[in-house]
C-alpha cells in the first residue's frame, strides 16, 4: 500500500470540518503536545545547562538547542559525556524534563500550530492530549496560550500520573471524544510509540504520524496518514 499523504489528509479534512459545522455537527480534532506542537530541545539544552552548572562541567557550553537529543541518552551522547556523568545526567533529566517550569525553553512548531489554528477557525474544538501530568497542567496551559492557542473549556487533557501508561491513557481519551462528538477529525504526533498503541486498542479516531528526527521506529498501520516535517 502506498504511503497516505498527511498533508493531503489534513487539507481534506479540514474541508470536511468546515462543511460539518455548517451543518451543525460537533468536531473536534486532537494534538499531542512535545514534539508535534513545541520542540523539546529548546528544554534539553535548558536543563543541560543547569547540570553543567550544578556539577562543574561544560558539556553544554556553546550548544545550541539544534544540537540536543531527543532523550538524555542520546543527549548525553552527543555532547560526549562520561559514563559516570550520564548516568548522572540521566537522573538529573527525569527530575527536571516535565516539571512545568520548563516547558517554557521549548521552541515552536509553527506548521502545526498553524494547522490547530485552521481547525479551530473551521469550527472545531482542539484538544491538546499530552503525556505531560495534570499537576503541571496550568504550565502546560500557559505555554500553548502564547502560542496564539485557545485551552478554554478544558480542551487541555493532561495524564493523572506520571506512572501511567501513556498509549493506553491516550486511546481511552480519544474514545472519549469519539462518544462526545459527531466526528473527529485527527490525533496527530511525532510518536510512532503513541500511535502504534492506540491503533492497538482500537481507538476510533485517525491517527496521523508527523514523521520527524524525534519518531522512533515502531511500526504503525499501513493506511496511517505521515506528514514529513523537517525540524533539523
Amino acid at each position: 500500500m502506498p504511503t497516505i499523504n498527511g498533508r493531503r489528509y489534513l487539507t481534506a479534512q479540514l474541508k470536511e470540518i468546515k462543511q460539518r459545522t455548517q451543518n451543525g455537527e460537533k468536531v473536534a480534532v486532537s494534538f499531542d503536545v512535545d514534539n508535534t506542537l513545541v520542540d523539546t530541545r529548546g528544554r534539553a539544552l535548558a536543563i543541560g545547562k543547569a547540570f553543567d552548572q550544578a556539577n562543574g562541567t561544560s558539556y553544554f557550553k556553546g550548544k545550541s538547542a539544534k544540537a540536543m537529543g531527543n532523550d538524555a541518552r542520546e543527549t548525553a551522547g552527543l555532547v560526549g559525556m562520561s559514563p559516570e556523568h550520564a548516568k548522572k545526567f540521566g537522573a538529573h533529566w527525569f527530575r527536571m524534563f516535565f516539571k512545568g517550569e520548563n516547558y517554557r525553553h521549548d521552541l515552536k512548531i509553527s506548521s502545526t500550530i498553524e494547522l490547530a489554528k485552521k481547525a479551530a477557525a473551521a469550527g472545531a474544538d482542539v484538544y491538546f492530549v499530552t503525556a505531560r501530568t495534570q499537576s503541571e497542567e496550568s504550565f502546560t496551559i500557559a505555554q500553548l496560550e502564547a502560542a496564539g492557542l485557545d485551552t478554554d473549556d478544558h480542551f487541555v487533557v493532561s495524564k493523572p500520573r506520571m506512572k501511567d501508561k501513556t498509549p493506553e491513557y491516550k486511546a481511552a481519551e480519544l474514545k472519549k471524544l469519539a462518544e462526545r462528538y459527531d466526528h473527529v477529525g485527527w490525533f496527530i504526533t511525532e510518536s510512532c510509540a503513541d500511535i502504534a498503541g492506540v491503533q492497538k486498542l482500537d481507538a476510533p479516531v485517525k491517527s496521523v504520524l508527523l514523521e520527524t528526527k524525534f519518531s522512533g521506529d515502531r511500526a504503525v498501520e499501513a493506511d496511517t496518514p505521515i506528514w514529513k516535517l523537517d525540524v533539523k
